[in-house]
């Protein structure tokens, strides 16, 4: 990542899913070097926080806990409505709107993730490959944090 070339959006996914140039999953756990093991300590960190944050929302607009049968432009107003909520209701209340452990709040329902299916056996392509590479240069380098080392 540097200054000239712009940072790619990316979903945060686990193992599970397949490496594509819009989706970054961890590195394969055999074999792996100092720095892999860095990226993949950090992209694991990047899901709990994404998946703790989805959880204090859907546990409070519970619209968010089920399939939404909708197209998915609507479904994309619907969300940008409740984060747009959650923001102001998070600001403006006089009352504690998220409890003082978060996590304890979050609905610990096994939820799926409708339409986005596993995939095994393919072979990701260059381009999905060379952005886990700049993510891990990245993590490894100007955006390394100092405790990171530690934890792997």
């Amino acid at each position: 990542m540097n200054e000239e070339k712009p940072i790619p959006h990316v979903i945060v996914a686990d193992a599970a899913f397949g490496l594509s140039s819009s989706i970054l999953k961890p590195y394969p756990f055999k074999g792996m070097t100092r720095e892999e093991r860095i990226f993949n300590y950090r992209l694991s960190r990047a899901r709990r926080v994404v998946e703790n944050t989805f959880g204090i929302l859907a546990n409070r607009f519970r619209v968010l806990l089920n399939v939404i049968p909708l197209k998915p432009s609507k479904v994309k107003v619907i969300t940008q409505a409740c984060v747009a909520l959650h923001n102001f209701l998070k600001k403006e209340s006089n009352l504690q709107y998220v409890g003082v452990n978060p996590e304890e709040d979050i609905d610990r329902r096994f939820r799926f993730v409708y339409g986005l299916s596993k995939q095994k056996g393919n072979r990701p392509k260059t381009e999905a490959l060379r952005i886990r590479e700049e993510f891990k240069e990245y993590v490894n380098g100007c955006g390394s944090v100092p405790w990171q080392d530690s934890m792997i």
